[in-house]
Order: structure tokens, then sequence, then C-alpha cells
């Protein structure tokens, strides 16, 4: 597999995390090696992806709401 592609997936696996997981879990049952390192690289990217995701939306959460709730609104 090139290298372009690899990174392709990596990118796909990122920005849209669950394909990453179903990629992953669907290529670390292969029998080809590249692609079971590849598979397990997606799936741990989209699940880093999805960790992510969820600090900054509570870190979001916590900095927009902690001025307002400081000010008395």
């Amino acid at each position: 597999m090139s290298g372009g592609l690899k990174a392709l997936l990596y990118i796909v696996s990122f920005f849209i995390p669950v394909v990453g997981i179903i990629l992953g879990i669907i290529w670390m049952n292969d029998q080809d090696l590249e692609k079971k390192a590849i598979g397990k690289t997606c799936l741990i990217v989209g699940i880093v992806s999805i960790v992510l995701s969820c600090i900054c939306w509570f870190a979001a959460s916590v900095f927009s709401i902690g001025p307002a709730f400081l000010s008395g609104y």
C-alpha cells in the first residue's frame, strides 16, 4: 500500500472516527501483516480523535459557562 493512501486513511480516521474504528476492526482481522498494522493505527487514531473531541467539548463548556457564572447572570 502506498504512503499516500496510508496518509489518506489516517486523515479520514481522524476527521471521521467511526470510519477509522470500523476500518481498524475489519483490517485487524486480515491475514496481511501490512493491513493489520494499518488497521491498528486507524483504530488508534479514531479512538484518539473521539477522546480529543470529548476533552475539547468539556473544556469549551467549562470556559464558556465559567465567566457568565461568576458575573452573576
